[in-house]
């Protein structure tokens, strides 16, 4: 039963004793570093909370300290009229503002502009690096000042580049349409009040920055503090790696809405660097370029990814494009932003703006200026909440709300053709996005690319696009142009010619970078992160690390408000492992350590396990001598640990127990082994004691083998377990003759099946004796005359009669041999007829019916169901075969190939037919029947096979079932051969022949004389049936006498001159 449990782990008792001590040790030590990085997490991420609360508020004190000062001196400077004469700046303008630029090193420019469009503007080359590289200033630089006097197109622009001391370096004068006066920051100005522009690009500079600005009091002047982002930029680069030099934080200055003021991150994924050529121009167009100044260029602040602007620096597709442009023709833009698009509108009808875009080819358009070439299809599409129904046409709006851009060009377009649907202006496409998703309007009208960007930048769900919707009747271009002024045709011409020279893989390269929707690139101008906006609006979690996952990478939030209001907020994200690498390292040392420690004190617990080790090996030992049933070896094992010591006390104990019960037990299995050979003699007194005289006779044999000196002096058995396992074999050696039936077994007569048939044959005779004196009587009634001769051949009939009965009866015996003229003579007999007047299916048993009727099915033939189906008389032979005498075989016989049996079976399992039995040359058993008598050894085999013998009994099954093989393969079941056979094998093999040659009490043979039974025994020898040394050992140890006085009848016991089967014997008479 134990080899179907599962079997566990094992280990050996040292291993296991080391093991629960290193294993105590370690959860002791794991417990203690545990708490330790527990405690030391906590620290890390309260020292990690108070560094980034310190550093944002530094941050905070830094950026509201430059907002305070910004304003303070923009106020301070806008109370002192004297510092303008008229148009002009007074001569101290310099030197006043650059005392104030030097003790606030932020400060981008001060300057005052005046109501003609004039300015004066004073520039920090120290503010930040980048305004030094934008202006190409030189390294003794430190101040730029630029003057923009003159009157409409003749205005001049001046750039004059300062030492410290104010010494000019050099001048570059350029032609300009600025105009200070159309400025948002002049317009916005004030009296006696600091207005700050939202971020936006520097006309002067061509770089983002915010601007303060206020009226010069008794003037139309304006006072302006200018503060380039990149400043503020430069600042949060370095408290993104400050404390920690190596490692990059995340830092973001953003407004509640999720747009960037400035980052430490830099900007935009960089695409691969598109080659771009020069294209072939006129000298004229050369000419025109060189002569044309800076064209100002419209810059939209959130028409993403098309035209929009990060902190005021232009971005998207059509900037891109005129980039290329520039590249290819040399012409120059500068880009205005930070106005709604309806002002930039306003700008270029004022001559204010050069370009206006992008723009698409309507009619109020076309009123405005000229067209450049198109550029990009961008495709409209309508935008819903999801869970609405498929939109295909503009008309099925009717009756809704449809939200546009304020100030499109087509919405006047739309209002004629759907007058029904209602129409509503939002200030841009983000707000028409939130509205729809929050449903305060059910749809939304744009370009879908325009959608989709700003979607994902802001991270608004719950859109669903409806794509190829129809809008006829209006006709909607959704191409998108460079729009001029109807006097820059020639500029209009270059333009055209450069967009027409962009080549297929220029515009794959833009598209793959503007429209492909990465995550990276949607998140230029806005925080790359939803939980920075959603912190934003939960005031809980403000100046707390929130522990949040960022691009798959755990990481903490710092995050905090910058004014009071609540409107900006500065956002700080650094990875787990950043802050908690510390107590990492700190538990990564005491795990060396404790490991270390671990290791040193392994040697000496391996020596203090040795007082439960050892004793527990030498119990094993022990054990392993029980298991070996070496009872009497087994000792006690004493140990100073008490339940040890008993321990060892029980085994010895268990010892003496289980070798009693092994010996009940085999005196047990002995007498079952003995009342089954018992049992199969009982059963038929055919077998008589054969199965218990053959274990006697085979151990005395046996037992004269292992005294044997000479030729078998190298055999012998090695323990008592051999012995027995001999004695069993010889005792099961015909067990499988339990399962042969008796009517087999007991066959006496060639015509005997359940019972002797013969009396079936004679009363056939009786008939036809019966027959034959009817005849004589009828044939005399008919001729009285012939009296004589008639009774003469009835005599003779029936004289013949006798004679042909008593040879069968003769044959049926079996006793003499049957050549074949006595065979020939039985068939002649058989053909004698006999008249049957009865139905010979009736009275029939179940088995008999069905058999009968499988016959009648295989030979074609319907079983007759009454007597009145046939026709009596029925003439029959006098001695028959018939098919109902076959039985065949329902299954082929198959052997099992690790039993090894090559015994062929007879075609049918029995063949009943008289001619056939009677036919039988020798004996009375026909193939079949004697197939079913040889069967026995492959019953022994199987029922031997199937029983779980110990290993000291493995050989069992094999010494019971080859005791009829012979040395030279030709005996049954496995036909071995010599050097198959073992001795003990080879002396059961005697034992049974010789057993059943002296058998008395079988009833179908009579009993053989000693004399006869050691003749027939040495034929077989000199035949190689049997082992001739074995046989001479039988002979010259008297083992052949000793069993006949004790087994056999006393007449049969005669004279027997066993130097005539001696083979010593022999070769002396030669010689003499």
């Amino acid at each position: 039963m134990l080899k179907f449990l599962p079997k566990l782990s094992q280990h050996t008792i040292r291993f296991t004793v080391v093991s629960i001590f290193i294993l105590a040790t370690v959860v002791t030590a794991v417990i203690a570093i545990s708490l330790q990085y527990h405690f030391s997490k906590n620290m890390a991420t309260e020292s990690a909370s108070q560094l980034f609360s310190l550093s944002s508020q530094k941050t905070q004190e830094h950026l509201q300290s430059l907002d305070k000062r910004a304003q303070n001196i923009t106020r301070m400077f806008a109370k002192f009229g004297d510092l303008v004469e008229g148009n002009k700046v007074s001569n101290s303008v310099g030197p006043v503002f650059s005392e104030v630029l030097k003790s606030s090193s932020d400060f981008y420019a001060v300057y005052i502009g005046f109501g003609n469009g004039d300015l004066y503007e004073l520039i920090n080359l120290d503010a930040s690096p980048a305004i030094r590289a934008q202006v190409d200033a030189s390294i003794s630089d430190r101040w730029l000042t630029i003057e923009v006097t003159g009157e409409a197109s003749k205005r001049k622009r001046v750039f004059s580049y300062l030492n410290a001391d104010f010494t000019v370096r050099i001048i570059r004068e350029e032609n300009t349409d600025y105009d200070a006066s159309v400025r948002l920051w002049y317009l916005n100005a004030k009296m006696g009040e600091v207005h700050k522009t939202d971020p936006y690009m520097f006309q002067n500079l061509q770089a983002p920055g915010q601007t303060y600005s206020a009226k010069i009091p008794g003037s139309d002047a304006v006072l302006a503090v200018d503060i380039a982002l990149s400043s503020i930029d430069q600042y949060l680069t370095n408290q993104g790696s400050a404390h920690n030099g190596n490692v990059e934080k995340e830092v973001y200055l953003f407004q509640k809405s999720g747009e960037i003021i400035s980052s430490n991150q830099g900007n935009a994924p960089k695409i691969a660097k598109i080659k771009v050529n020069k294209i072939a121009l006129s000298n004229k167009q050369k000419q025109l370029i060189a002569n044309t100044p800076p064209l100002k260029v419209s810059n939209e602040t959130d028409w993403a990814p098309i035209d929009f602007s990060i902190s005021g620096q232009p971005k998207g597709y059509s900037i891109e494009i005129l980039s290329l442009v520039s590249q290819m023709t040399g012409l120059t833009f500068e880009y205005t932003n930070g106005l709604t698009w309806f002002e930039l509108v306003k700008e270029f009808e004022s001559n204010s703006i050069d370009i206006l875009q992008p723009v698409f080819k309507t009619e109020e358009n076309n009123q405005r200026g000229i067209f450049s070439e198109k550029f990009i299809n961008l495709p409209f599409t309508i935008i819903t909440q999801k869970n609405v129904t498929k939109i295909s046409n503009l008309g099925q709006l009717q009756g809704k709300e449809l939200a546009i851009t304020q100030g499109w060009s087509n919405t006047k377009l739309l209002k004629q053709h759907f007058p029904s649907i209602n129409i509503i202006e939002y200030p841009s496409s983000k707000a028409m996005l939130k509205a729809v998703a929050q449903g305060e309007i059910f749809a939304g009208f744009d370009n879908e690319v325009i959608f989709r960007y700003i979607q994902q930048q802001f991270f608004i769900k719950n859109i669903q696009y409806h794509s190829e919707v129809i809008f006829a009747p209006a006709d909607l271009n959704d191409s998108l142009h460079f729009m001029l002024h109807d006097s820059q045709t020639e500029l209009m011409t270059i333009i055209n010619l450069a967009i027409d020279n962009i080549s297929e893989k220029q515009k794959s390269a833009l598209k793959a970078k503007w429209f492909t929707q990465s995550k990276a690139q949607s998140k230029q101008g806005v925080v790359p992160y939803a939980e920075l906006i959603s912190l934003a609006d939960n005031t809980l979690r403000h100046g707390q690390l929130v522990p949040s996952v960022i691009n798959d990478i755990e990481s903490f939030i710092y995050l905090t408000p910058t004014n009071f209001n609540e409107t900006e907020f500065l956002a700080i994200i650094v990875p787990r492992e950043t802050i908690l690498a510390p107590s990492a390292a700190k538990v990564k040392l005491s795990i060396i350590i404790t490991t270390i420690c671990l290791l040193l004190v392994l040697p000496v617990s391996w020596i203090f396990s040795s007082p439960i080790v050892k004793p527990i090996k030498l119990l094993a030992l022990e054990n392993e001598k029980i298991k070996n049933r070496k009872y009497e070896e087994v000792n006690l094992v004493k140990s100073n640990i008490k339940e040890i010591d008993e321990l060892a006390y029980s085994l010895v104990e268990m010892s003496v127990a289980i070798k009693d019960h092994e010996l009940k037990q085999q005196e047990l299995m002995d007498s079952f082994i003995q009342l089954i050979a018992q049992t199969i003699d009982d059963k038929s007194a055919y077998t008589g004691g054969h199965c218990n005289r053959v274990p006697e006779l085979g151990l005395m044999l046996v037992n004269e083998v292992v005294k044997d000196n000479s030729t078998f002096k190298d055999f012998s058995f090695k323990s008592n377990d051999e012995y027995r396992e001999f004695k069993i074999s010889a005792w099961l050696h015909d067990c499988g003759k339990i399962i042969t039936p008796e009517h087999i077994v007991d066959k006496g007569s060639k015509l005997e099946s359940i019972y002797n048939r013969i009396h079936e044959v004679r009363m056939r005779f009786e008939v036809l004796w019966r027959d034959a004196e009817v005849n004589y009587y009828q044939a005399l009634i008919e001729k009285p005359e012939q009296q004589k001769q008639l009774h003469q051949l009835l005599i003779e009939q029936q004289r013949q009669l006798t004679q042909d009965f008593a040879f069968v009866a003769n044959a049926n015996v079996g006793s003499e041999f049957m050549a074949e003229d006595k065979i020939e003579q039985l068939h002649l007999i058989a053909q004698q007829t006999w008249q049957r007047h009865f139905d010979d299916t009736l009275g029939l048993s179940p088995v008999e019916e069905l058999h009968l009727a499988k016959q009648n099915q295989q030979q074609g033939l319907h079983q007759p169901t009454d007597a009145q189906s046939q026709r009596f008389p029925v003439t029959e032979q006098l001695l028959t075969d018939k098919a109902e005498h076959i039985f065949r075989r329902i299954n082929p016989v198959e052997f099992d190939e690790k039993l090894a049996i090559k015994m062929s079976a007879p075609e049918y399992i029995a063949n009943l037919g008289e001619l056939y039995n009677l036919s039988v040359s020798r004996g009375t058993l026909t193939a079949e029947d004697r197939y079913i008598i040889n069967e026995h050894i492959i019953g022994t085999i199987k029922m031997l096979e199937q029983l779980p013998f110990p290993p000291e009994l493995a050989n069992v099954p094999r010494f019971a079932s080859t005791h009829h093989e012979t040395l030279i393969g030709t005996g049954y079941p496995r036909q071995l051969t010599a050097d198959q056979l073992t001795i003990p094998e080879r002396v059961l093999v005697i034992a049974d022949i010789f057993e059943a040659l002296t058998a008395a009490d079988r009833p179908y043979k009579k009993a053989k004389p000693l004399s006869v039974s050691v003749n027939i025994l040495h034929k077989f020898a000199i035949d190689q049936h049997i082992d001739i040394d074995l046989f001479e050992l039988f002979l010259t140890s008297g083992t052949y006498l000793t069993y006949a006085n004790k087994y056999m009848n006393s007449e049969q016991i005669d004279e027997v001159d066993i130097t005539r089967y001696l083979r010593v014997s022999s070769v002396n008479n030669e010689t003499a």
